[in-house]
């Protein structure tokens, strides 16, 4: 399975659920989320593409494992998501596998769904508000994966997300260690 994901800041969260709400989308209730995201020890972070980035997230009262591996982008993943009963567990067995620890990763998120995507609103701790828009997919074609991104990146502009607050590869990770990166 493939997940195809568009990204943008999120400048008026109340407009966009105004205009989701118009097409019927329902949204869930509010989830904290943390994130806990680990890649090989022996690699520079963010780590190339192709790389398996493992994370455990912890929502709730549920803890989920996922494995993700970035294709031709970082929003562009072969991606396996289920849930686990000791997320803590988990991390420590992550660790005995020679994985490290990358920043971790603190939000609340709503969901809803439209159509085939999914749609999640973020505040994330220390980065702001942002929308993500995705697509389980089984093409290994790459060229209609990115057709399928530029529906995504449509559906982002039938909300009012304008273009240049679109974020074309970025992971909430790498946008914190590169938040936190500058302040050293």
């Amino acid at each position: 399975m493939y997940e195809v994901e568009v990204k943008a800041r999120l400048k008026d969260r109340e407009a966009v659920m105004k205009k989701l709400q118009d097409l019927g989308c329902k949204f869930s209730e509010e989830l904290y989320q943390l994130d806990f995201v680990f890649i090989p020890k022996n690699l520079p972070f963010p780590p190339p593409l192709g790389t398996n980035v493992l994370r455990v997230r912890k929502q709730n009262s549920k803890s989920i494992f996922n494995l993700k591996i970035p294709q031709k982008s970082r929003q562009d993943c072969i991606e396996y998501e289920f849930e686990i009963s000791d997320g803590d567990q988990m991390i420590e067995v992550i660790k005995l596998l020679d994985y490290k620890s990358v920043p971790t990763v603190e939000k609340l998120r709503i969901k809803t769904n439209f159509k085939d995507m999914e749609i999640v609103l973020d505040d994330v701790k220390l980065l702001g508000e942002f929308i993500e828009v995705e697509k389980i997919v089984i093409h290994e074609d790459y060229e209609d994966r990115k057709k399928i991104r530029e529906e995504l990146f449509d559906f982002l502009d039938l909300l009012g997300v304008p273009k240049e607050d679109r974020i074309l590869d970025g992971k909430y990770d790498i946008m914190l260690y590169e938040k936190m990166k500058n302040k050293i």
